[in-house]
């Protein structure tokens, strides 16, 4: 998002709000790796080498894939089930390599809570700077989205289109002279009547030290 003309990507309230969806996983030095292209079940022939940050990561998983040892476990107030869903850092991209998305029930978790890449291209150096995220975990209840269904209606998708087709166009017109419509952002339409709304505008997640 940094990259992008004039930071063009923070303009998108989409993309700015679940950039702050889950708590970010990192670690206190570089870790860099490399994978040669070997593939199996048996990690000393897996052939991904830790060049850098072996105490925070094995390849026991082989399959050229990378664990992180996060030393990290998570329980409910309540003493109840809690499930988290791990996933890769929304809108942070990594060349020759993808976090995996998992879902983890803490209370049947004996150990501290696994994260893994896929190394997907061989023979580069990847490196993950000291302090940047590895994965993303946020809590998730899968009792309330459990027979969740989505109805499709045809003639409410026509209405839809239109209305999406007009204010797309205004949105142009406005970002060709420099600026920004932002009608999603506020929930109004291209002549600003209220246009639905958000079931929230920020996402705030809090990490608190015990004293």
């Amino acid at each position: 998002m940094e990259k992008t003309h004039e930071r063009h990507a923070y303009h998108c309230f989409p993309l700015s709000l679940s950039n702050r969806l889950g708590w970010g996983i990192s670690f206190p030095e570089d870790i860099v790796v490399k994978w040669d292209g070997g593939n199996g079940i048996d990690p000393s022939q897996d052939r991904v080498k830790i060049i850098s940050g072996e105490k925070f990561t094995n390849v026991y998983r082989a399959n050229h894939t990378l664990s992180f040892e996060t030393g990290l476990r998570f329980e409910a107030e309540n003493g109840e089930n809690l499930t988290l869903l791990t996933m890769p850092v929304p809108n942070e991209f990594v060349r020759g390599a993808q976090c995996f998305t998992t879902l983890i029930s803490t209370s049947a978790l004996p150990g501290s809570l696994p994260i893994a890449w896929m190394i997907t291209e061989p023979g580069i150096e990847i490196t993950i700077p000291a302090g940047t995220p590895v994965a993303a975990v946020f809590p998730i209840s899968l009792t309330d989205i459990q027979d969740y269904e989505l109805v499709l209606e045809s003639g409410k998708v026509m209405q839809f289109n239109e209305s999406m087709k007009a204010r797309g166009e205004a949105a142009q017109a406005k970002n060709s002279v420099g600026d920004w419509s932002h009608f999603y952002r506020d929930a109004v339409d291209h002549l600003g009547k209220a246009f639905g709304k958000h079931e929230s505008k920020k996402i705030v997640m809090k990490v608190t030290k015990e004293k």
